[in-house]
Order: C-alpha cells, then structure tokens, then sequence
C-alpha cells in the first residue's frame, strides 16, 4: 500500500500556540504533521521541567491538551528539540552557562550571538547530558509521534575555539598548536579541525537518536536540516547524508527554502542523488518567502512530481498569519 504522504508544519513559537484553532485549521486544510519547538537548548516550552528552564508557569500543561487535540484530529505530533541554539533562554542561565565557559565561542573568545542568544558547545559532556536529559523527559512526558532535532551543528559563524574545544582537537590529532585559532581557521589545520568538529555532531546525534529510541520505542526520529549538503558540511559540520546512511535519524526535512521554482526543483534533486533513498527526503519549503499562494502551491506540486515523500511548511505562524490555511487545502492534499 502506498504510503501516505506527509503533510507537516514547523511551529516557530510553541508558547503561543493556539492548539485548538490550529489543529482544527490544519486538519481543514489536509495536514498530518506538527512539528512543535518543545525545548532549545537553554530552555522548555512546557511547564515544570527538570533540566531546563521552563519559560511556561502554572499548573496547566497547554502542550499535554494540545497533543491529545491534535491525536483526536487525525495529526501527529513530533517534538522539536532545538539541540545548540539556546533559543528563549532566561538571561540567568545564559549568564551561569556562559561563566562555565559552555558556550560557543568566536575567533575573538566572545560568545557566540544570534538574536541575542548563546549556543551550547557540541563538545562537552555536560551540554549533551543536558539535552540527552531534555530529549527523555520529552520523550516519556508526552505521546509524541516523532522527536526532530534542529541546529544539531555549529553556528554558521566561525566555531567553535573554546578552550575545550581547543583541548579536544589538540588530544585528538597529538600536536600542540601554538597559533589558534589561526592555525585552524586559515593554517594547516583548517581540514582536520573540520573533520574532529563534524565528528563532534556525528556522536552527538547518534547518543541523542539512541536515547529517544530508548525512550519512546518506536519513535519517528527525524532532523532538520540545511538544504545544501555540501555547504552543510564546510560550514556547519552537519554531514546529514551520513545520518542517514548510518540510521542515526528515519529521515531529515530539507530546509529548501527559496521562492524560485526552478532553484527549488535543482535544490531537491540533488538532495535525492544524495540519499540512498528518496524516501528519506522530506521536503522543507519557505512559505514565508512567497508573495502568492500560487508560489506556494507550485512548489508543493513539485514535491510530488519529484517523488518526495512529503513537504513541511516553515512556518505554521507565518502561514497562520498570512491566512494561507483557508486556501491550502486543493493544494495539500493529495
């Protein structure tokens, strides 16, 4: 039997998220898929959680109601773990992980920044049994279909030269380095120190895959990711072919995101020459990108005539906003 087509949404911003109105409005409008941020790294979007901060108080648990709407409405629902990217951290805990020097760091020893946001450093211990702790209680909190990890890579600023990271590279390869980070962002190591930080992603995501599975048997594991795996790898160290190959996830979503017709079809083409199987390529389209609904609508077509095995929108806020969903439901259902 042919399976069914997936038909997803990314949830930007779980703590605003209106469950009822939306699940009702996707349903509508033929989806089957949510992909709700549950956690980043410096933060839970639920309330009362053990490990991180919860930026979501009191007693009601909006995401346990949420999750049993969406089951009853005919939609799954994976929870998204922002792995590096310390995305709504309170300012306390970003100031305690940054004096214990847990952070990405810049050529220049500063912190790394977006949107005012710190990152997590993907080679210490105490950041991944962060997050190892973080997948488990989301795992075995909520009846979750799927747990996808995103920013599961370095920051596409240059990173990351902290002293462990520092440390690390050093006792991997047996050489002292005297003149970092030059000798590693312009030197004779600029290839090695690639390869050690892809490997730092690779173990990482194999130990958080492993620990969802152990979790919740039988759970989707997926990963978003960047749409250009070569780009990926250079830029970030998110060799997402290999997670594949290897297993670690059941899939990853393509982040495609462009409003051109033509460079979004060369875009998923080449991520399915670079998959042993197509069927592993879920297809990410910008919606937020487009001007027309007919954008929209073309790219999805595309997906199928492609032989993906589905699309996800980024975003469900935008889309929402926009009151794209009304006019979806010819276009996303197949």
């Amino acid at each position: 039997a042919r399976v069914t087509e997936l038909r997803g949404v990314w949830v930007s911003d779980t703590t605003r998220l209106d469950w009822d109105r939306a699940t009702a409005n996707l349903r509508r409008a033929g989806f089957n898929t949510i992909y709700a941020n549950l956690a980043s790294g410096g933060a839970a979007f639920y309330p009362n959680s053990r490990g991180l901060p919860s930026i979501v108080a009191g007693s009601f648990d909006p995401v346990a109601r949420g999750i049993d709407l969406a089951h009853r409405r005919g939609l799954a629902v994976h929870a998204k773990q922002i792995v590096t990217f310390m995305f709504k951290a309170p300012p306390a805990f970003q100031r305690q992980l940054v004096a214990a020097d847990r952070v990405m760091r810049g050529p220049d020893g500063r912190p790394v920044l977006q949107s005012g946001f710190t990152w997590l450093c993907p080679s210490q211990e105490a950041n991944r049994a962060l997050i190892a702790a973080s997948v488990n209680e989301m795992a075995t909190k909520y009846p979750v279909d799927g747990i996808q990890f995103d920013y599961i890579r370095f920051c596409e600023q240059p990173s990351c030269f902290c002293a462990h990271c520092r440390s690390e590279f050093e006792h991997s390869i047996g050489v002292h380095i005297g003149h970092w980070p030059a000798a590693v962002l312009e030197g004779a190591y600029v290839e090695r120190f690639n390869q050690w930080r892809q490997k730092q992603i690779n173990d990482w995501i194999e130990d958080l895959a492993s620990c969802a599975r152990r979790a919740r048997p039988g759970v989707v594991v997926s990963a978003a990711v960047f749409s250009d795996l070569e780009r990926a790898r250079a830029e970030k160290a998110q060799d997402w072919k290999l997670w594949l190959d290897r297993g670690y996830v059941d899939y990853v979503c393509t982040m495609t995101y462009t409003p051109d017709l033509r460079d979004f079809e060369m875009k998923v083409r080449k991520q399915q020459a670079w998959a042993i199987q197509r069927s592993k390529i879920v297809v990410g389209i910008g919606a937020w990108k487009f001007d027309r609904m007919s954008q929209l609508a073309a790219q999805i077509s595309m997906t199928r005539q492609l032989g993906a095995p589905g699309f996800i929108l980024f975003s469900y806020d935008d889309a929402e906003a926009r009151n794209f969903l009304p006019n979806l439901a010819v276009s996303s259902t197949k």
